[in-house]
């Protein structure tokens, strides 16, 4: 990118160096123009007008805007890759979650109203609890595994 933008500058502001143009008329009539005159004939020198420069002023307010162009596509390009790593992320949370919920559900479900594990305690829990958290499960799944 940097060496296109270098590229369209010179182009731009590029002033090749003024050659002599020479024309003449041959005995047949027809005109020619060269850089080199013929050595037997006599020829003149024409003088070619270049397009003006441009305006110093104008020149450094082009490249300065090229140059915040460039500074904004490189933030929007690291803007981006940020939040597809957020979404990864979270992408990669949810998953694990989504385990997690469904684990929960298939374990209250198979259990019944025996012993359930929460954190390093056993506790029966009353079918009206075990209602509770199933429907928390559920509720969980609905959240976490929409995309799987």
């Amino acid at each position: 990118m940097k060496q296109r933008l270098l590229f369209a500058l010179l182009v731009l502001f590029f002033n090749p160096a003024s050659a002599e143009t020479y024309r003449w008329v041959s005995e047949d009539g027809v005109v020619t123009y060269s850089q080199t005159p013929p050595p037997d004939v006599k020829a003149e020198t024409v003088k070619i007008k270049s397009a003006p420069s441009s305006d110093a002023e104008v020149s450094k307010e082009r490249l300065q805007n090229l140059r915040q162009r460039l500074a904004d596509s490189e933030e929007d390009r690291a803007l981006k890759k940020s939040e597809e790593k957020e979404q990864a992320e979270e992408q990669a949370t949810n998953k694990k979650n989504c385990g997690a919920a469904r684990k929960n559900l298939q374990q209250l479900t198979a259990l019944g109203n025996r012993l359930y594990k929460t954190g390093d305690e056993y506790v029966r829990l009353t079918e009206e609890n075990r209602q509770k958290r199933m429907q928390q499960a559920r509720d969980q799944i609905k959240e976490y595994c929409k995309s799987y």
